[in-house]
């Protein structure tokens, strides 16, 4: 049975145990798997079940171990991975200057990369999922959350009543970071800590001409999100109660989220 407030502690806690560092090294120059994946290499459902479903906090070496067992053990499945194996071997620019040998190891290593970086982006989505059912229990408001593979891959990472949200990072570099038109789904933007450490220290810096951009982007993410100590990038309390507390008006939710959004890109 969930239990709000103790599944977002164990959450929160889980997502600071993340060697984040660690990983970034180790996949940094990972290129060998760029191209799109067939829908049956999709981690969706895997993750859904055991970071939502089950609340079971795998490692990533666990889950992706987990994840790549099920796939070999399914015929179809295990068949798109020998048909992305063929592909890379089918890029000769790879094939000649990086994959000459060992190019089943390599697929692996890309494929593991990719994986990587889709569990890091999935467990941001839940976390704002974890802290939205935490306060609106705290709140004692009585809003449905749904998100599973289907939803996701429909296209909306959060489902709150009969209003659909995605959750993605935003880039400072585009003023055309806008929220998505399509009925009831709406675009809830955040920033990496990382960049706004980056920023940091470019206001430090004498040098630096475009500081009042900076210290823009720095106060909105202090207020809507937060850097976890090892570096995980979070949802902040702020944004979940700019969310509840227009919920009732799909347009006025719009416009608040859209402020957010220019907020966090250092536009407002």
């Amino acid at each position: 049975m969930k239990n709000p407030n103790e599944d977002f502690k164990k959450f929160r806690k889980f997502l600071e145990t993340i060697p984040l560092d660690k990983y970034r090294h180790e996949f940094k120059n990972i290129k060998f798997v760029e191209q799109d994946l067939h829908p049956l290499l999709f981690p969706l459902e895997s993750i859904y079940e055991n970071y939502w479903e089950k609340r079971n906090y795998l490692t990533f070496e666990d889950w992706f171990n987990e994840f790549l067992n099920k796939i070999n053990q399914d015929h179809e499945k295990s068949a798109k991975i020998n048909d992305l194996k063929e592909l890379v071997r089918s890029y000769r620019k790879f094939y000649e200057n990086q994959i000459n040998n060992h190019l089943e190891e390599k697929v692996l290593l890309g494929f593991k990369a990719r994986m990587n970086c889709q569990w890091i982006s999935m467990l941001t989505q839940l976390d704002f999922c974890y802290l939205f059912e935490f306060v609106c229990a705290v709140k004692k408001i009585n809003l449905k959350i749904e998100c599973n593979a289907e939803l996701d891959s429909n296209g909306i990472d959060v489902q709150i009543g009969d209003i659909g949200f995605q959750i993605a990072k935003i880039s400072q570099r585009s003023v055309a970071q806008k929220i998505l038109r399509k009925s009831k789904v709406i675009k809830v933007n955040y920033i990496l800590g990382w960049q706004v450490d980056q920023f940091k220290e470019k206001i430090n810096n004498p040098r630096t001409r475009k500081k009042e951009f900076y210290q823009k982007v720095i106060i909105a993410f202090d207020k809507y999100l937060l850097k976890l100590p090892n570096g995980f990038t979070v949802s902040h309390e702020n944004y979940i109660n700019s969310i509840i507390n227009n919920i009732d008006d799909i347009e006025k939710l719009r416009k608040t989220i859209e402020q957010i959004s220019l907020e966090l890109a250092g536009e407002y």
